[in-house]
Parts: structure tokens; sequence; C-alpha cells
């Protein structure tokens, strides 16, 4: 795991200026990459990097990456885990390595098979920047569900990118500044695309992106999409065998975690108590002995760590605990705004920044959680919501008088099919709205039940349909989040669920094996009850638990604050926003992050400094 830079140039000859700003964007994101730095460059193009050593930690290992004869150079964030197996096959057609690394093996896998083949055969989480000479060409890349992000910039004949949208801002003249339109998306939405920037000019790969960049411009493509994996006779299936499923699911885990196990380093899981971090936490039993887990335990809200602990002690597994108090949050609440790039956080993302400081501090660089599980497996309570709703509504749609009728209330079904967290609005009605701000903005639902309509009836078709808007959606700004925060902290967050054979079977897994008996995410439950205690694995799920008291008295900072002038609110409304705070605890939450935001990229204050107002705020 790293932080890469570069700068291209379409025209000109790469000049001072241009490695100046790729030492400063670097430095930017060295947090990212403590153990080294490097930069190349040739007529056009300059690259650097800061690297967190994991695999070979030796100099063979360091980046930018070139072949011998510099045809070929490479940058690159990230693992992919089967990079032995890649290396064995390009070792039959006579490429010699000179390291351990899988950096060496993504850069000849690239020269040799080409960009679009290789990216074929990567199992793993990537963002790279690829030159390949010998077409004058530049690639971008990142992988299958964008773990790894990369963002993006021009001015004037350069193009630059960087692993995180503030290194961008270090470009000497490049203009930007923060994007009222992105601002006004993340208000009205708990989430919204990971890809959208909050910053003008700035433009984030979306997942699965593969850019060529040459003298004729950019041209953006991709190279896989869930739709595009999906599999009707295998999703279709009515009567699936389900010991084959649970079977074939554990090989999958296990695989995964044998594979995101590979590490040169110390590494440790975050377990929470529950099924997902639970099952990654068992599996890793079998892989390293010893290693920790650590839970987050807060003074106030339910803390998860008893859950937790009782999982790990079934286990043998030691369990670390993270103490948390409010001022702690609030402080790491203003550092996690700042390393995020946006004031739409969840309740947890402070709180794993506290986690992987631990991490840091004991010496752990490798961190496996349990994200996308919920979104593969159905674990969100709305999914089921969604589908019994779907049911309901088809039937009164059956009673229209008319052919006609029928089908415009089942086009309105349709509209309003997935009801996740989108500020309380259906994304039938959230997209009239984005699209009035950005035309670009797409929810993706008719591509997703266009693609869904073999299945039948259509609460099958709903429920499916919810996990893949939520992979492609909710979980992105997960992920996002996971990765700013871990790498502010040298960690590598890594997420065995979201590994492509994983993805492959749950995107095609019959909707009657995520959902049974009231339980969602009902096949993977199956598997676990033979790794952990059933009192967790049939406990309600429960979220982070840090509650909404710990930002009671910061709505103050709205008062004369710096998102009123971004908005260009008036002073009466500002007033009642504060007063809405009091009544509506998630509204707080929201409005209190998109301030901090605000203060810390519009007007140049510290997160340091804002977090030390939030606790003042708090103490009143």
């Amino acid at each position: 795991m790293c932080g890469i830079a570069g700068i291209w140039h379409r025209k000109d000859r790469v000049t001072e200026t241009d490695t100046a700003d790729i030492r400063s964007m670097i430095q930017e994101i060295a947090h990212r990459g403590p153990d080294g730095q490097g930069f190349w460059s040739n007529e056009r193009l300059a690259f650097g990097h800061c690297r967190l050593a994991i695999l070979d930690p030796s100099d063979r290992g360091l980046q930018p990456a070139t072949t011998p004869d510099e045809s070929g150079a490479l940058v690159y964030n990230g693992e992919v885990y089967n990079f032995r197996e890649l290396r064995a096959e390009l070792q039959r057609v006579g490429i010699n390595f000179i390291s351990e690394s899988d950096t060496e093996v993504v850069l000849w896998a690239l020269h040799h098979w080409g960009v679009e083949e290789a990216l074929q055969r990567f199992t793993g989480m990537f963002a790279f920047a690829y030159f390949d000479k010998r077409k004058e060409a530049l690639w971008l890349c990142r992988d299958r569900l964008g773990i790894k992000a990369l963002s993006f910039a021009s001015v004037g004949d350069r193009y630059m990118f960087a692993s995180e949208d503030k290194a961008l801002l270090r470009v000497s003249g490049f203009e930007t500044h923060i994007d009222t339109r992105s601002l006004t998306l993340a208000l009205a939405f708990q989430s919204v695309d990971s890809y959208l920037s909050s910053f003008r000019n700035v433009r984030r790969l979306p997942p699965g992106a593969c850019w060529r960049i040459d003298n004729d411009g950019v041209h953006e493509g991709s190279f896989w999409h869930a739709l595009d994996a999906l599999d009707p006779l295998r999703l279709g299936e009515r009567r699936p065998d389900t010991e084959r499923a649970k079977t074939e699911l554990e090989a999958r885990l296990r695989a995964s975690v044998g594979m995101h196990c590979l590490s040169d380093t110390e590494l440790a899981t975050a377990c929470s108590g529950g099924v997902d971090s639970g099952m990654i936490t068992a599996l890793t039993r079998e892989f390293v002995n010893p290693f920790h887990a650590y839970v987050i335990d807060p003074d106030t809200g339910v803390s998860e760590a008893e859950d937790a602990q009782r999982t790990c002690s079934g286990l043998s597994v030691p369990l670390k605990r993270v103490a948390l108090d409010r001022a702690q949050y609030l402080r790491l609440l203003a550092t996690s705004i700042y390393h995020v790039e946006n004031g739409n956080l969840s309740n947890a993302t402070p709180a794993l920044l506290a986690l992987t400081r631990r991490c840091k501090a004991d010496g752990i660089k490798v961190l496996l959680t349990g994200e996308g599980s919920d979104e593969l497996f159905g674990g969100y309570p709305w999914h089921a919501k969604s589908a019994r709703r779907a049911s309901i509504l088809s039937l009164i749609a059956a009673l229209g008088p008319t052919r006609s009728a029928r089908k415009r209330r089942l086009d309105r079904l349709i509209d309003s099919a997935f009801v996740n967290a989108m500020g309380g609005m259906t994304p039938s009605v959230a997209m009239k709205f984005a699209s009035s701000l950005s035309a670009a903005y797409n929810f993706r639902q008719h591509d997703i039940m266009e693609a869904l309509e073999f299945l039948k009836p259509i609460s099958r078709r709903v429920y499916a349909g919810n996990g893949i808007f939520d992979l492609c959606g909710h979980m992105q700004g997960i992920i996002h989040r996971h990765d700013r925060v871990s790498m502010a902290s040298s960690v590598e967050l890594r997420v065995p669920f979201l590994e492509n054979g994983i993805i492959d079977f749950a995107l095609n897994l019959p909707p009657a094996l995520k959902y049974r008996k009231r339980q969602g995410k009902w096949l993977l439950k199956q598997v676990a009850s033979r790794y952990l205690p059933a009192q967790n694995i049939l406990a309600k799920k429960k979220g982070f638990p840090v509650t909404n008291d710990y930002f009671e008295g910061t709505e103050t900072l709205l008062n004369g604050g710096v998102l009123r002038e971004l908005m260009g609110w008036s002073i009466g409304e500002t007033g009642r926003f504060v007063a809405m705070c009091g009544a509506n605890p998630y509204l707080r939450a929201r409005l209190v992050g998109h301030e901090v935001f605000a203060r810390i990229y519009g007007s140049g204050e510290t997160a340091e400094d804002v977090g030390e107002k939030l606790v003042g705020a708090a103490g009143r």
C-alpha cells in the first residue's frame, strides 16, 4: 500500500516546476507511505511514490518501477494477491525477476500481456498509473470495486493524478475551490458516490476504470461492472442446493482470507463481534498465529467489546480494546474529515481512525476487516423491507383497470424499488433532485432493474437489485472513508469479502439463500455457525455503537460559520437549521461534519484547531 502521483504533458516537456510539484504532492500524502519515497521522469511524464513496505520490504521493492530499458514504468498502490501465480506464468515465458514484491509482477504483467488482459487476471485491490513508451500512452486504472482510490485533474496541457484529492491541490497553476454542487448532494443524502469529489475541477476515477491517455487526450473506459457479471441461470435458480452453496462459500472465504494474509509484516483483524468481522478473524487464525484482534470500546452508547470478546475467547485470539471518549472522538472527527475530504462521515469513521492509530502504535501495518458482506449477502434490513414492499405493491399494480394503467403502476414501483439510506428519499425522488444539480449523477436503478428482468416475482428482483445498488453506491462511500483514515495511520486495510471469486459467487447467489426465516445473510450465517457463538450470529445488526449524543452542542459552530457563507444561507436560515438539530441528531451530525470540512478546506483552519473548537462547543 502506498501513495502515488504523476504529471503527464500532452505537448510540452517535463520541467523543474513539474518535478517540484510531484515532490509537493507526495509530501502531502506522505502518511500513506512513511517507509520511503521515489521519483522518476522522462521527457513528458513525471511519477512520484511514497511507500508502505509490506511485501518484500527490501530496496528491491522500491517504486516507481521500470523495465530495464524503461519502455514500461509503473506507480502502483495496493496489493495483487495472486501475484505468485502470475509470476510463475511470466517466468515460463522467460521474464526474470529481481524481487519478491507484487509490484514487479504487476509491471511485467502489464508490459507483457497488455493492460486490458492483465486487468482481467489481477485479483486484488489497486490503483495504478502505467506508462508504455512503445505506445506513447499512459493508463490510469482502479480495481473492480474501487477499494483503492485515484483522483484526476488537468491544467493547460498537463494531466495530473494522485491517490488523494489534497495532493492535486498542491500543483502550481491549478485552481480549484469547494464544489457547492457536490456539497449540496452530500448535505441532501446520507450517502453519495465516492467518486464525486468535493472540489471543482477534480475527478475521481470510478471503480473498474481503465483510462488511456495519449496525444489525442483522455479515453475513458472500464474493464468490469457488476451487471456484466450476472449469470441468469445461477441467480435465477429456484431450488438451489443449500449444502453445495455452503461448502462453496466456506471454501471461497477460506481461500480469500488466506490470500489477504500474505504479508512480510505483522497483521491484525478488526473484530466487532458481528458475523462479518468474526468470520474474518476465525479464518485468519488458520493462516496466522499468533495475531491480535482489535475493537473500539467507547465510553457511551452500546459497546461491541463484549460481543467481540465472546468471539475472540471462543477462537483463542487475544483481543485489544481501544478506549474512546467524547473529546477524543470529536478531535478525531476533524482529523478524519481532513483525510476523507468530505464532511459526510459515518459515526464509525473517527473510531476507525482511533483503532488504526492503535494498530500503528503496536507495529501493525495490515488490518483485515469485514466490509462488503452486507452488500453482497443481503445484510441490510432495508433489502428485505424493500422486497416485501415490492411484493405488496405488485399486487396492487396488477389491479389496474387497463394494461397501460398496470404498466404505469409497475413503472412507478420500479422507480421506487431501492429504499436505502438516501436521506429519507427513494432513489426516484433523489435522482430527480440530483439531476437538477448534475446530469452526470446516476443512481443506476433502471439499469439494475433491467438487467434483473429475468428474476420473478418482482420481490426477488428488488431484493437482488438492492444489494447491487448498495454495492455500487453505499459501499463505495464506506471503502473510500476506510481507505483514507486507515492510510492516515499508515495501516493497510484489507477486505477479504471483496475478492473477485466471492464477488462473483455472491452476485449470482439466489435470493432464497441470502434471506430466509426472516434473516438476512442467511447462507453466511449458516457457515459462521461452525466458528462463532450463536448469540453473536443471531444478534440484531447494531451498526457502530456511538450515540449521536457525542455531537450535542456542536451545532453552535454553524452560527457565523464557513458553511453558511459557502451555501449562501441567511442568518435566519442558519438559525432554523441549528434549532432543527436539537430534534434531529442525524441532521446535526451531517451539518456539523460539513461545517468542519468547510472550515478546513474553505478557510484554511487546521484539523487540530477545528477539533478543539468541537470539544469546546460540546462542553458548553
